[in-house]
């Protein structure tokens, strides 16, 4: 689910090395030099910012906590990763990637000029880039000064697809991830039950996901008993309870609905388990929908899951692979889905949710809405 982004990125961000070891970007570039090779490319940018990063943080392991970053990858040399921070806060930067030449990109024509003019390219060249719609028009008037009309920039975006399959250790990865999540939304309901206010409770789980070093966490809540959600806003409390909460612990997102005193929780439940429970390996995102929703017949699905009932999550909060009414694709292999049911009526609403990766052997629970 989308939700409002933090202006300023506060959470634990450093690279693992235990957890992520090189070999796995080493993995990860050979991608990238296999498209050079097949394209003629002399090199690759990989673009990203604060809102949208999941290309730059897949193949660099760089997450831009303010404004943007850019990784120049060429097919012979060393590569150069240029970040929107100034030169003290380098540092701090430069323990977040494996890339060793990290540099301030304040000062784009005196950093980024010298290395291209290294690179020995000849007097023309095509470049592939990753994310380049998501410039901004300041540094893509910057880029094209460099480039003039030597050099010339051709989109690789189709070569980096939401919803990819993911490796063994990546999985692992969200495991953690969900673990992290579904900890975070007990400590939610929990204090919604020792009488805290909604925004209160909310607090409660992002506090809680905070101290496990998540890198980023979202939350909204409901003011009106479950009926919608929206940020929190200090509202009293009611009848019933739903929260939201999405967390991105060690680069994978994951998410959960928590809710309570609702007399539609049951409804919700029954959905969510045979959705569950008919995520299978030959069944379509169409039949899977269909199954939660006969499931909470004749009520109708949660307006606020914008007629889906899941979609693929991973690098980013949505991977695609929506499980709709118009998805005839079947889960693929090393995927992991966010999956939720929920109806609502005039007195209030309610919604469960759970993760579950789609594996060689099955699907595999990850994580469950909190009783």
């Amino acid at each position: 689910m989308q939700t409002f982004q933090p202006s300023i990125i506060v959470g634990s961000y450093s690279w693992d090395e235990e957890r992520v070891p090189r070999d796995e970007f080493q993995l990860r570039r050979r991608e990238l030099d296999h498209a050079m090779d097949e394209h003629g490319w002399k090199a690759m940018l990989v673009f990203g910012d604060a809102r949208e990063h999941a290309a730059l943080a897949y193949y660099t392991n760089f997450v831009p906590r303010l404004r943007w970053a850019v990784a120049i990858l060429p097919r012979g040399g060393e590569p150069l990763l240029l970040c929107s921070n100034s030169s003290r806060d380098m540092p701090s930067m430069k323990v977040m990637t494996w890339i060793g030449d990290v540099q301030s990109g304040w000062e784009w024509g005196k950093n980024f000029d010298p290395y291209l003019a290294k690179l020995e390219l000849g007097d023309t060249a095509d470049f592939g880039i990753i994310g380049g719609d998501l410039m901004n028009p300041v540094i893509a008037r910057q880029l094209g000064a460099s480039l003039g009309n030597r050099y010339r920039l051709v989109s690789a975006d189709a070569m980096f697809q939401p919803g990819r399959s993911m490796r063994t250790r990546e999985i692992t990865l969200h495991r953690e991830a969900c673990a992290v999540t579904e900890a975070a939304a007990s400590a939610m309901l929990a204090a919604w039950r020792d009488g805290k206010t909604p925004t209160q409770a909310v607090i409660a789980a992002e506090r809680h996901a905070r101290m496990a070093a998540a890198q980023d966490v979202r939350t909204l809540v409901s003011a009106d008993n479950g009926r919608t959600l929206a940020p929190a806003d200090g509202s009293p409390r009611g009848d019933g309870f739903l929260g939201y909460i999405a967390v991105k612990f060690l680069g994978f997102w994951s998410e959960l609905f928590v809710s309570d005193g609702s007399a539609l929780l049951p409804i919700a439940r029954k959905g969510l388990d045979a959705a569950v429970a008919a995520f299978q390996p030959d069944m379509t995102g169409t039949a899977v929908h269909a199954k939660a929703t006969a499931a909470m017949a004749p009520h109708t699905l949660h307006p606020m899951l914008s007629h889906s009932i899941g979609w693929r999550i991973g690098l980013s909060l949505d991977d695609g692979g929506h499980l709709d009414t118009n998805n005839n694709d079947v889960p693929p292999v090393g995927t992991v889905y966010a999956i939720h049911a929920g109806v609502q009526d005039k007195a209030g609403g309610a919604i469960r949710s759970a993760m579950v990766a789609m594996t060689a052997t099955g699907p595999q629970l990850l994580c469950r809405s909190p009783e």
